[in-house]
């Protein structure tokens, strides 16, 4: 492939027509949109519950309730904290508090050859934002034995977020290699809070997705321009991406130099 052929990268993906389904795909992550249960407002009419069912909840009291984190209603389009972009109709409340996490273990296993993305729809309460500076992490977690092992995090700092609007927050786990300690283990998310008592977060739509190593997006065991095609459709994307082989986060010159490794082979 020359470098002549990736001067005109956008233009190939106009001549290419690419029906068939990428091999990147989405795992699924329970109550991930946090709709689960839904509100009766007439049973519950403050429109907030400190229920998060299928998470598994680090601030349960004595009495099984969570005091920290549990769901809410979306408000009006009218009112002052409707949240603009949801998916659905509720959303998880998160205390900021040290100590306050939620967490949860998928079936699927960690892949070798394969690297993974988790993506949060992150904002601040409008009534109680997070008290401070302190980060929100994110974590990649597999199990050790006797308690969950991180694997990789972020943090989200909660400086230039609004209360109306989800900003996704990714965190990406690199390729996993056959020696790694989580490869074959269950995947396992978390969230947890780092700050001062007194302050929220809003959480929604928490995906999860599994990316190949090899750049093959079509499904027809060969890398081809199919397979070129959709790299230039993503190119220097880092956002709900399915062609970044190298699981870093975005599409760019490492992800096609992979492609061109492989290029018109059987995988």
């Amino acid at each position: 492939m020359s470098l002549r052929t990736l001067k005109f990268l956008p233009v190939v993906i106009r001549i290419v027509l690419l029906a068939a389904p990428v091999q990147a795909g989405s795992i699924p992550v329970a109550n991930h949109s946090f709709e689960i249960p839904e509100f009766n407002v007439a049973e519950n009419p403050y429109g907030a519950m400190s229920l998060m069912p299928q998470w598994t909840e680090d601030d349960i009291d004595p009495e099984g309730l969570s005091r920290n984190t549990g769901i809410f209603l979306n408000t009006p389009a009218d009112s002052n904290d409707h949240i603009t972009n949801p998916d659905g109709s509720q959303l998880a409340f998160f205390g900021n508090y040290q100590g306050n996490s939620i967490s949860q273990f998928m079936a699927s296993k960690y892949q070798v050859g394969r690297s993974y993305k988790l993506t949060v729809g992150i904002c601040v309460s409008h009534t109680a934002p997070p008290a401070g500076n302190n980060p929100l992490t994110l974590a990649f977690t597999y199990w050790g034995g006797f308690m969950p092992v991180d694997i990789a995090t972020v943090q989200v700092p909660p400086t230039g977020l609004t209360s109306t609007f989800l900003d996704d927050f990714t965190l990406s786990l690199p390729t996993i290699q056959a020696g790694d300690a989580w490869a074959g283990r269950n995947i396992g998310i978390a969230i947890r809070a780092s700050g001062a008592e007194g302050g929220f977060w809003d959480l929604d739509n928490v995906r999860l997705t599994e990316y190949p190593l090899i750049p093959e997006f079509t499904g027809d065991s060969f890398v081809n321009l199919a397979d070129f095609a959709k790299i230039a459709d993503e190119w220097l994307s880092c956002s709900e991406t399915t062609t970044d082989v190298t699981g870093e986060g975005c599409v760019n010159t490492e992800d096609l130099l992979i492609l061109a490794e492989y290029w018109l082979k059987n995988v």
